[in-house]
C-alpha cells in the first residue's frame, strides 16, 4: 500500500476531529503531500470519518490523478491542491465544518481577531476569511489561498475553516485553537461584551516563542 503512514495518519485525525466537535459524519476534508514521494494521501468522498480505513483513503498526484484507492478524492481536492503548488512549507491540509469558526463566515467580516494567547502561538495574526467561492471549484482554492497569505488559516465565506502546516497534528492543533477562540468570542458577543484583541506584534512574538519551543524540542527529540 502507497503512503501507510499517512493513509493510518488521516484516519487517525479524522477521528480526532470528531471527538472535538469540529465536523460529523464526512464533513470536510484532510491530505498530507508527501513531497519527496510527490505523492498526497486525501481523504475519500462518502465514507464517514467513524467507518474510515487507511486502504480507503486515496492516493493522487498534485496534478489530482489517482493512483490508489478504491474511492473518488474529496470533491474538495482543488482546495488542497492549490495549497501544495503555492505554499512551499505546506504538507498539510485541513478542512472542517468547525460551527463556531464557521460563524464568522458569514459575519462579513474581513478576519476573526487573536484574543487568546495560545491561538496566538499558533497564529501568529488574526484568521482571514476568503471572498466566497463555489465550493469544490479551482476558485476555492485561489480566493482561500490568497486570503491565507502565507498564514495558518483561513475561513471560507458561507463555507467553514481551512488550516494548513508542515505536519497534519499541527494543522489539527491550529483548528482546534481557531474553534476555541471563535468560540469565545461568540460567548462574548452573547453578552454585548467587546473580545479585548491582542496587538498585532504580541501575536507575532508568542507565534515566535512557540516555533522556537518546537525547534528546540525536535532537536532532542
Amino acid at each position: 500500500m502507497m503512503l501507510p503512514d499517512e493513509r493510518k495518519l488521516i484516519v487517525d485525525i479524522g477521528k480526532q476531529i470528531l471527538a472535538n466537535g469540529l465536523a460529523h459524519d464526512g464533513q470536510g476534508n484532510i491530505s498530507i503531500y508527501n513531497r519527496q514521494q510527490g505523492y498526497i494521501a486525501i481523504t475519500p468522498s462518502g465514507v464517514p470519518y467513524e467507518k474510515r480505513q487507511p486502504e480507503d483513503i486515496c492516493v493522487v498526484t498534485l496534478d489530482g490523478k489517482r493512483v490508489e484507492g478504491k474511492w473518488q478524492p474529496t470533491s474538495e481536492h482543488a482546495l488542497h491542491y492549490a495549497f501544495y503548488k503555492k505554499r512551499a512549507d505546506v504538507n498539510a491540509v485541513l478542512h472542517t465544518h468547525a460551527k463556531y469558526s464557521t460563524v464568522f463566515s458569514i459575519t462579513g467580516k474581513e478576519s476573526m481577531p487573536v484574543v487568546l494567547a495560545e491561538a496566538g502561538m499558533l497564529l501568529g495574526g488574526p484568521v482571514p476569511v476568503a471572498p466566497y467561492a463555489r465550493p469544490g471549484t479551482d476558485a476555492v482554492g485561489e480566493v482561500t489561498v490568497k486570503a491565507a497569505n502565507g498564514g495558518r488559516a483561513a475561513i471560507m465565506a458561507n463555507h467553514g475553516l481551512v488550516t494548513v502546516a508542515d505536519e497534519l497534528d499541527r494543522a489539527l492543533k491550529v483548528s482546534v485553537a481557531v474553534e476555541e477562540m471563535a468560540h469565545a468570542i461568540v460567548l462574548a458577543s452573547s453578552l454585548s461584551a467587546s473580545p479585548a484583541e491582542i496587538e498585532a506584534n504580541e501575536a507575532k512574538i508568542l507565534a515566535a516563542m512557540y516555533d522556537l519551543h518546537v525547534s528546540i524540542n525536535q532537536r532532542k527529540s
